[in-house]
């Protein structure tokens, strides 16, 4: 994205129109909505679409955090158990942060 207003929602749903899953990561988090603001826009710009993809988010890099492979690895492992039908809880994940 190199522009995120306006955001090109119709460029997102028509590219999205043909896949099963999506992973959104998000480099912040939303304060007072679900997940990260980019996974906030491409979730309502697929919501009027009958065949939407179903989509997930993972926050990562907060307090300066490093996304490292592991953490990539598993977002690609959730997303495809979402592609082949699974139910994937929670809907948003934060991504190195300490328990």
């Amino acid at each position: 994205i190199r522009c995120f207003r306006p955001f090109p929602a119709q460029e997102f749903a028509d590219a999205l129109s043909s896949v099963k899953a999506v992973a959104v990561l998000d480099r912040s988090d939303s304060f007072g909505g679900l997940g990260g603001p980019i996974f906030s826009e491409i979730r309502s710009a697929l919501y009027e679409y009958p065949s939407r993809p179903k989509i997930c988010n993972f926050v990562y890099g907060l307090g300066g955090r490093e996304l490292d492979l592991d953490l990539i690895s598993r977002a690609f492992r959730k997303a495809q158990g979402l592609a082949e039908g699974a139910v994937v809880e929670p809907l948003v994940e934060y991504l190195g942060v300490r328990d």
